[in-house]
């Protein structure tokens, strides 16, 4: 078995479990068809039955599904973003040796091609405050990680191995006060974010700011409104990137 049967195996139990023990799969579906970039009508062409289905089953008018329609939907989604050049399937196939709770990943994706971070910045309205000279450099894709959660669950450990699977790449990290934690947690890691975006931050901490310098990380904070509107901005910048 290959590397990339390996971790679509794993990624397909992770999701499977995940819809299956939630309170409200048809939510967890949602969240898995939007992580994966997916109109509910291409999801439902693949599927075999009409838009009206996801969506029922997504709003919960529709009772929850069986195993067997559970594997179809994962097995859809993978299908399809390996035709799309699977950054979804990669992204996640980072952080396969990372326990990370699922509810922390807000959303991820690899970039088939690299993007300069100046660009990225501008296309998600963040704004460097430490680091800039290192805007011109590129990254190949990123998280937005639920900050407030990880603060939360995550260990030092997992912390360090989340830095290390994100080499090269963005980490934003929103429901956030300061911006403190993931910048200490960053100076014992071997392994470095090219770039950090801090949503949500009223008044970027100095400390923080200084942190990032140390460590040469380009910082950025982000002021959109909210989360949902951030992550609208990502895929917008995704999809035109493909």
């Amino acid at each position: 078995m290959s590397i990339s049967n390996i971790v679509k195996e794993r990624l397909a139990r992770r999701i499977a479990g995940e819809i299956s023990l939630s309170d409200d799969p048809g939510k967890t579906m949602r969240k898995w068809r939007e992580m994966f970039h997916i109109p509910q009508v291409i999801l439902a062409e693949k599927l075999g039955v009409s838009p009206s289905v996801i969506s029922d089953y997504e709003s919960g008018r529709r009772k929850s599904p069986g195993a067997k329609t559970v594997k179809r939907f994962v097995d859809v989604l993978l299908t399809i973003d390996e035709e799309n050049g699977g950054q979804i399937i990669s992204a996640f196939g980072r952080l396969m040796g990372v326990e990370i709770p699922t509810d922390i990943i807000l959303d991820i994706r690899d970039f088939p091609s690299p993007i300069v971070i100046a660009r990225f910045c501008k296309m998600v309205g963040a704004q460097p405050v430490a680091c800039k000279e290192l805007s011109e450099q590129e990254i190949y894709g990123y998280a937005v990680i639920d900050g407030g959660l990880a603060m939360r669950e995550l260990s030092g450990e997992a912390f360090d191995k989340l830095f290390k699977a994100s080499i090269q790449r963005a980490l934003i990290f929103t429901n956030i006060s300061t911006g403190r934690l993931p910048l200490i947690s960053m100076r014992s890691s071997q392994g470095k974010p090219s770039l950090i975006i801090l949503h949500g931050v009223k008044k970027i901490d100095p400390i923080v700011i200084e942190l990032a310098r140390k460590e040469r990380i380009l910082l950025a904070v982000s002021h959109i409104e909210d989360i949902e509107t951030l992550i609208q901005k990502l895929r917008k910048l995704s999809f035109n990137h493909a």
